[in-house]
């Protein structure tokens, strides 16, 4: 007859070592730097004059080098969705961002965050007499200023303001019913 033990067999766990740890961390940082630095190295130049072959949304650009640009700060009303109509004043302010535009050059300037999740560049978008696209368009009452994402804290100022004074004048989005109910809620 067989003897079965019902004793447990102890099995020493063994945690990885400290040197493994860090070694791992240390390599994926620098796996993570090596990844971002290169899909910087590939943006377009901030500070020099880039072409715009075409508006695509009244925030949105397509440059020469097929990179997408996505305005910092601004989000104008939808007129591409895919499912949806285009939302009240999204023409008006994709006619806006087209008139300045032109297809003609701008000059990027960007913050920490370069790419959205959509792969888009980040950028503030300067006009080649100097004005920043993003500040007109929200004060010009084609997009709210958008600065709950992370942007610089004198942007945020600057865009604010905008926003102020488009509001108090009650032109583009906020002279919607919609838009004018959002006026007294608190950011």
């Amino acid at each position: 007859m067989a003897v079965f033990s019902l004793r447990r067999s102890r099995v020493k766990r063994r945690w990885p070592s400290a040197a493994f740890v860090l070694a791992v961390v240390a390599s994926a940082l620098v796996a993570w730097r090596v990844a971002t630095t290169r899909i910087v190295s590939l943006l377009p130049p901030a500070g020099q004059p880039v072409s715009v072959v075409r508006v695509v949304d009244g925030d949105t650009l397509l440059l020469e080098d097929g990179h997408r640009v996505r305005l910092l700060g601004v989000n104008t009303p939808e007129t591409k969705h895919p499912d949806r109509e285009a939302e009240p004043l999204g023409p008006e302010a994709y006619a806006f961002t087209q008139s300045l535009i032109d297809k003609g050059s701008v000059i990027l300037e960007y913050d920490r965050e370069r790419l959205d999740n959509y792969r888009r560049v980040l950028a503030y978008v300067y006009l080649p007499d100097g004005r920043m696209l993003n500040r007109e368009l929200i004060q010009q009452g084609m997009s709210p200023a958008i600065v709950t994402f992370p942007i610089r804290s004198d942007r945020r100022r600057m865009f604010l303001e905008a926003e102020r004074e488009a509001q108090r004048l009650g032109i583009g989005i906020w002279s919607l019913p919609e838009w004018k109910a959002r006026q007294s809620a608190p950011r």
